[in-house]
């Protein structure tokens, strides 16, 4: 048997011996602090309509007066879909309040809860309860 073909079958058997859980998506409680929530007043920077995670880019100034710079994630576009978002949903410049589960160790990042317009609607994008 050749060098190449092993190596193929060696990879191949690899993945039949992984454990499932090593194959399982990401928990969203090892990247962002679920027992906290932040809420700004914040500028819509980007919007990214994609999967697996929609992306928001937001610029807003923290209780010290630093304007800081975030970059949130939300569930995928079939189920922000159901939700009630679209491709359209947000438009980069506009100034919305955006709550979401911050980033561990103080990182730039958050899960998003739910987004408020400033004529009070609401798109919700975390976990219904």
């Amino acid at each position: 048997m050749n060098r190449r073909v092993f190596g193929m079958f060696a990879m191949a058997a690899g993945a039949l011996l992984m454990p499932s859980p090593a194959l399982a998506h990401h928990g969203r409680a090892l990247i962002y602090d679920t027992n906290k929530e932040t809420t700004v007043k914040a500028t819509i920077t980007e919007f990214v309509w994609s999967n697996p995670h929609v992306q928001i880019g937001i610029e807003a100034v923290d209780a010290n007066g630093t304007r800081l710079h975030w970059l949130l994630e939300a569930s995928s576009t079939g189920i922000l879909a159901e939700r009630g978002w679209s491709r359209r949903s947000l438009k980069a410049g506009e100034t919305v309040t955006v709550t979401f589960h911050p980033g561990l160790r103080s990182a730039p990042t958050g899960d998003l809860i739910k987004v408020v317009f400033a004529d009070g609607r609401g798109l919700q994008a975390g976990i219904l309860r």
